[in-house]
Parts: C-alpha cells; sequence; structure tokens
C-alpha cells in the first residue's frame, strides 16, 4: 500500500483517492495543507471533510507527544535565526525531519504558541543584558478550528540589547521565540481592545498583537518598547503634480490637449515658411487621416472656388480654410461633391432632357433599339421613364440593364460625375489667396513598424533597422509630403464580468459552515483591482519628405544603427507599472507571472522614440555568412534612455514562481511591509547562471529590510532590484525577500479617511 494509501486511509478519505489525485493532490504532505473548504471544493462531502480534520487533529497530537520526548530546535524570529551562527552556544546535533500532519491551520503564525512548545529548546543568542520590562500579557498565536486567532498567556521579557523574549511559563528558561528590535517598526495601540498594543516588524510582514494585564502595565510596556525602536527615516513627501525625472514603467502623466503642460524647450520650435505645395498628413493607425495643404486659389466671379485633386472621399465638416494674404477671408457657402458611378446618378442629372436611349437586344437582332424623349422621374415609386411626344408614347427605362444614353438637347450640363471636391463662395475682396487647406478623412491609409535585427555570432552587438510600411488607397498622389505616423491605442475586448467573493486582508470566522460575505472596501480590500493605465497615443515624424503614390505601399527606414548588447538568461515577473500614487491592494501585482528566457538586453540611447511593431530577430552564423533566424515577436513603444530586453527563447526545464507570503499595509504609520518568496527550479542536466529581476512598484521609497541570496540595483533603474543565481542541475533556489515601503504617496480621499480614524 502506497504512504498516500495509507494516510487516506487513517483520516477516512480513502474513498477519495482518485479524486484526490485528479485534481493535484498526490503527496500527503500536501494534502496536510488542505482546509475543510479545500476539500469541499474538490467535492469531498463536508461530512467526510470535517471527520477527516478531526482525525488529522488527533494524529498531528499523537505526533507532537511524541516529538515533546526528544525536543527539536526552534526560533520564531528570523532575525534572530540570522544571527545564531554567531552564537556561543553548544553546537546541536541535526535531528531527522519529521512531518506534522495537520488540515486546516494555514498562516504564516504556525511558529509558535502551540501546546507542543511546552518543552522547547532555545538556541538562538544569549539573553544576558538587563532585562527593561517583565511580565505577562496576552499574545494573539495561531488560528484557530475556525480561521479566527486565539490570545495566548505569554510572559514576557525585553533586554537592554534590543531583544523582546516570550516564555510559556515565568520561571522557564528557553524562550519560545524572540524577536528582534532592530528589526521593528512601531508600536502603536489597537483598535476595539483598551488594554493592547500592536508590534509592527520592519523585516516580515508580520504583526505582533498583545493586551496588557492592566493599563499602567500597557503603558510601561509601550514606552520602553518604543525607546528600543529605531524609527525610519520619513521621506520628503512626494506633490502628486510635481513633474519628476523620467522612468520606465512608469504610468504617464494624463496626456492633456492644452499647451500649459508642455515643456518649455518646446517652444523653441522654429516657424516654419508658408511656401505653395506645402502637405503634411497626419496618418492614424485607426484609419484616421488629417491633411493639411498650402493652395494658391483664383476666385471667380461671386466668390466660386472649386477645390478639386482631393481624396476619393473626406468628412467635409472638418473642412478649414485660412488665407494668409487676407486674414479675414472665409468661406460663406460649402457644398461637397463625390458622385457616386451609378446609372441612377446619371439619370438624375438628366431629368428633363431631351435623350435618345439604346437598348442592347437579343442575338436575333444585329441592331439595338432606340428611343428618345424627355425624361421623367416618377418619385412615389423611384422609376424613370421616357416620353415621346412625338408618338404620345412613354417608355419605363430600367437603370440596371445596359443600356446607353444620348444627350439630344443642345444645352450644356456639368460633369455627368463629379470626383471628390469642394464648392466654395469665399467672402473676401482679394482675387487670389495664398492659403491653407485641412481636412479629415477615413480608412484610406495603413501604416504598421516593422524590425529586422541581426546579432554578432557572441551576441555582443547588434544591427536594428526598423521600417515605416505606408499603403495609400486615397485616390490621390501626395508629392514631396511631410508625414506623421499616429500610434492610436488598441480597444481590446471586454472580458465577461466575473462575480467573485470579496477577499479581504483579514480571514474571517466560518462559522456555522457559512462564510461571511463582506462588502468589497475600496482601496483596502485584497482584490483591490488594479487601475487601468491611461490609453496613450503616440506621434512618430518621418526623418524626411516623402511621396505617397495612389494604390502603392511604401517602406520608410526610419532607424540603422549598431548598438552594443548583452546576452544572458533573465527571469522577470509581470507585475503593474508604476503610478501616480502607492499600490497599497494586498493583491496588486501579487500573482503576477514569469517569464523565463535566453535575452538580450541594451539601453536606447538615440534622441527620439521607436513604435510598438513586429521584429525578425537573426544571428549571424560563425563564418559570417548568412544568418539564422533566432525569433518573431512583437516589441512595444521605447523611449529614449529605456532598457530594452529582446526575448531570444524561452529557457526550456527552468521554471520560476512568486509567492506573496505576508503583507502589512498601516494607514497610519503610511507604511507597507511585503514578503516573498522567489522559487527558481533548474531541471536541466547542467548548471545555469540567471538572473532574476524584480520590480518596486508599489511606491517611490523602499527598501529591502531582508534577503536571503545577495542582490544588487539595477544599474539604471531605480526601483528594479537583481539576483544573480547559480543553480546545479536538477536542483532549485529559494529567494526570500522583505521589502519596506514608506512615505506613501495617496490620494486625498485616502488621506481623508486616515484623519477620520486619528480624530
Amino acid at each position: 500500500m502506497s504512504t498516500l494509501e495509507q494516510y487516506l486511509k487513517v483520516i477516512g478519505l480513502e474513498s477519495y483517492k482518485d479524486l484526490m489525485i485528479d485534481n493535484g493532490y498526490d503527496d500527503p504532505e500536501l494534502i496536510s495543507e488542505l482546509t475543510e473548504d479545500d476539500l469541499v471544493a474538490i467535492n469531498v462531502k463536508r461530512g467526510h471533510a470535517k471527520r477527516a480534520f478531526l482525525k488529522a487533529k488527533e494524529l498531528a497530537g499523537k505526533q507532537n507527544e511524541n516529538s515533546a520526548k526528544s525536543p527539536d530546535v526552534s526560533s520564531s524570529s528570523s532575525a534572530s535565526a540570522s544571527t545564531s551562527a554567531a552564537s556561543t552556544s553548544a553546537p546541536v546535533e541535526e535531528k531527522k525531519r519529521t512531518t506534522t500532519i495537520s488540515i486546516g491551520k494555514k498562516g504564516e503564525d504556525n511558529d509558535d504558541d502551540d501546546e507542543e512548545e511546552e518543552k522547547v529548546s532555545y538556541n538562538g543568542p544569549i539573553l544576558q543584558s538587563k532585562v527593561l520590562n517583565e511580565g505577562f500579557i496576552q499574545k494573539k498565536g495561531n488560528e484557530g478550528f475556525f480561521g479566527s486567532k486565539m490570545f495566548q498567556k505569554r510572559y514576557f521579557k525585553i533586554y537592554e540589547e534590543g531583544r523582546l523574549a516570550y516564555f510559556k511559563n515565568q520561571n522557564d528558561v528557553s524562550p519560545i521565540g524572540v524577536i528582534e528590535m532592530k528589526g521593528a517598526l512601531a508600536c502603536e495601540d489597537m483598535q476595539g481592545k483598551p488594554l493592547g498594543f500592536k508590534l509592527s516588524m520592519k523585516t516580515s510582514a508580520r504583526v505582533y498583537w498583545l493586551v496588557a494585564m492592566t493599563n499602567d502595565q500597557k503603558q510601561k510596556w509601550v514606552s520602553v518598547i518604543k525607546q528600543q525602536i529605531t524609527p525610519p527615516a520619513v521621506p520628503k513627501p512626494i506633490d502628486p503634480n510635481e513633474i519628476r525625472p523620467y522612468l520606465q514603467n512608469t504610468e504617464e502623466p494624463p496626456q492633456c490637449a492644452s499647451t500649459r503642460f508642455d515643456a518649455s524647450n518646446s517652444w523653441d520650435a522654429i516657424e516654419k515658411q508658408i511656401i505653395e505645395g506645402q502637405i503634411r498628413l497626419h496618418i492614424h493607425s485607426d484609419g484616421n487621416l488629417f491633411v493639411e495643404e498650402t493652395r494658391s486659389i483664383e476666385v471667380g466671379e461671386e466668390g466660386l472656388v472649386w477645390i478639386e485633386d482631393l481624396p476619393k472621399s473626406i468628412d467635409e465638416r472638418t473642412v478649414h480654410f485660412q488665407s494668409f494674404t487676407e486674414p479675414t477671408a472665409f468661406i460663406s457657402e460649402q457644398t461637397y461633391h463625390n458622385d457616386a458611378k451609378t446609372p441612377e446618378r446619371m439619370l438624375s442629372k438628366l431629368i428633363g432632357k431631351e435623350i435618345q436611349v439604346s437598348v442592347p437586344r437579343d442575338d436575333h437582332f444585329d441592331e439595338p433599339l432606340l428611343l428618345k424623349g424627355q425624361l421623367i422621374y416618377n418619385a412615389n415609386d423611384s422609376t424613370y421613364a421616357l416620353q415621346d411626344k412625338e408618338t404620345n408614347t412613354i417608355h419605363f427605362l430600367k437603370t440596371h440593364e445596359a443600356i446607353s444614353y444620348n444627350l439630344l438637347d443642345s444645352t450644356t450640363i456639368d460633369p455627368i460625375f463629379r470626383n471628390s471636391s469642394l464648392e466654395w463662395n469665399i467672402n473676401g475682396k482679394e482675387p487670389k489667396h495664398l492659403s491653407k487647406i485641412s481636412y479629415n478623412s477615413k480608412d484610406l491609409f495603413k501604416w504598421n513598424a516593422t524590425y529586422v535585427s541581426v546579432l554578432n555570432p557572441r551576441e555582443t552587438e547588434m544591427e536594428i533597422r526598423g521600417w515605416f510600411t505606408i499603403e495609400n488607397e486615397s485616390g490621390k498622389t501626395f508629392n514631396n509630403s511631410n508625414v506623421i505616423l499616429v500610434r492610436e491605442p488598441e480597444e481590446k475586448p471586454k472580458d465577461e464580468e466575473k462575480t467573485e467573493e470579496s477577499a479581504l486582508p483579514i480571514g474571517l470566522p466560518k462559522l456555522g459552515g457559512f462564510g461571511l460575505k463582506l462588502p468589497k472596501i475600496g482601496g483596502f480590500g485584497g482584490d483591490s483591482e488594479t487601475p487601468v493605465p491611461e490609453k496613450r497615443i503616440y506621434r512618430y515624424e518621418v526623418p524626411h519628405k516623402t511621396t505617397l503614390r495612389d494604390g502603392e505601399s511604401k517602406q520608410i527606414c526610419f532607424v540603422s544603427t549598431k548598438l552594443p548588447v548583452k546576452s544572458f538568461d533573465f527571469i522577470t515577473f509581470a507585475t503593474p507599472n508604476y503610478q501616480k500614487y502607492a499600490m497599497i491592494g494586498k493583491d496588486q501585482g501579487a500573482n503576477a507571472t514569469s517569464s523565463v528566457n535566453s535575452s538580450v538586453t541594451f539601453t536606447w540611447n538615440l534622441p527620439y522614440s521607436i513604435p510598438a511593431g513586429q521584429m525578425k530577430l537573426q544571428r549571424q552564423l560563425k563564418d559570417k555568412f548568412g544568418s539564422d533566424i533566432v525569433n518573431t515577436f512583437d516589441i512595444a513603444h521605447y523611449n529614449p534612455t529605456d532598457i530594452i530586453s529582446l526575448p531570444l527563447q524561452p529557457l526550456g526545464k527552468v521554471s520560476s514562481t512568486r509567492t506573496q507570503t505576508g503583507f502589512n499595509f498601516d494607514l497610519n504609520g503610511l507604511f507597507i511591509v511585503e514578503t516573498y518568496e522567489i522559487r527558481v527550479n533548474n531541471g536541466r542536466e547542467e548548471p545555469i547562471k540567471i538572473t532574476v529581476e524584480e520590480s518596486l512598484y508599489r511606491s517611490t521609497f523602499w527598501e529591502i529590510t531582508s534577503s536571503s541570496h545577495k542582490f544588487t540595483p539595477h544599474p539604471t533603474h531605480s526601483r528594479k532590484i537583481h539576483w544573480q543565481l547559480s543553480i546545479p542541475p536538477l536542483d532549485g533556489e529559494l529567494i526570500k525577500y522583505s521589502v519596506f515601503y514608506s512615505g506613501l504617496n495617496l490620494p486625498a480621499s485616502m488621506t481623508a479617511k486616515k484623519d477620520e480614524k486619528t480624530n
């Protein structure tokens, strides 16, 4: 019988073996971490789940009795554990690891305050300095059966050396745990308990909830503890409207049409001289087109002007006229002509005219049937007819037939079909005008950006060329034009709304088998949604004038350069972009997915931005004749000084996970303490060297208060850090770190709530 079968039989779930395996729970140690609700969620009957919990609890009790006879070495303080190597205490023989089976006891506080700790031995730093204060305090400990935490009476001593120890009993020699006060952050009152206070840690997201016996004792404890805490430096408050240096991946300030927000150096632009024939095209990625051109026009009788040589369609409501010759001149009337090339449109212009109609007949007749008369129109049923007054006959015409018309009237008429053109009446005195005409259109141009990049064989240098591809389907050739390409934000389909239960930062007790459901609290809830970044518009100017011929597709090179690059294996996480205000939601960025790639990285050091587009990445062969296509992918918009990472290929058999292990947000202190574990597994049969990059996205002011591995700041980015890992074959590494965010910049609505609570 397998270990899994034995375990399931002990806790009474042997009939659910296949169900457990199907849901991925094939390890007894993994099953031991499940809660009662977890079992019910995979279709275990609730009664069986409750029975399994009681069986597991009974089994855990027996194991604790056995372990009490040979106590293990433990310490509840991460800070004290880090200094235990320097301790002069006698070495303790390493014991074989055992697994305590318990269902339903999740949480970060399961390292202390259990009944089995009664005979625990302590091998941390020796506590020999002067005791500043001591006494019994109620301490909130582990989660109970229903998920709530229970207060237990412990004997506390605070030492002059900066350690707060707590014991099971007053006369015990070995403490249950030691709190390093150098890692403490603040000591404050506990809401709802007059005798309670809380101790927040800086080196972890742990908060110790304590209740004194009397008010005098509480005041004494708070005073002594505060003397042992070194308050963090308070950063200078941030003005949310202050213009700060550009930082990659920052949520950029909102775009505004007003020039009041433009940079001062942008006003140094030299005004261009007005010359006839100038053309500027603004081609948008969503199909919109804005045209500005200078023309010399002559005004006819009664101010009549015809503007021709236009695209095949324009939006006549957007037409604007400006005369440089006579600035006060304006268009008093405008008519837009753009005739459809149809028989109906032609006949509408021949109504009342004498015409001859040629109607083809079948193959038995050599000549077509000729009819003549005056063209009349019946508006009731939209039909045309030919009235011959000499023979007093009427012939109805079918416009869909292949018939031809011949005008017999001697009078002249306008062109049967008018192409896209404007008929103006100009109100002005001058007969000639040098003018600027502008108008909008739609779906006449398309553009995109593509790149071809070639790495040298050693992957130390890359040649990059970028191309704009512009398709002209406007029906007009634009000669010698200035072109500006505009990237509009793409509209993504909205996901179907999902109804989810609220998830608050602190677990709620589940009473009587029913989970309490509370409304979501904006800004505080654990399921706070990351604000959607503003959709931005980017403009790219073609570096030289160009001619865009009708019906043609033109490629224009906008970048051709060589750049130094660095090749390495890289792990990144899809965390949110940096925002104007601190991100205080517990789940914001907590579930970021990882990317494990062999990559090349470089800094974009040219003085202009490059657009989003598709890139084909190649690498030269070692003989430098020919190249291999390494990867094809889409890149985003990048600004000058941005760091660009291009994926060569996914790094196979290497995986990474990032798990949030603690989170503490304090509105009064305006700080966040967050802890993470990053696990990197190497499934390859050779060792790897890999860089793990973490983005500290929640707020501007951060400090890494503890890290299991040495980290280095990003060479150019102020809110990123790197870990360099060397992992043997078929092995893994676990990074544990804590980050402390202070001086949080919050919106006025949040600070108002803080003031209300204070008052």
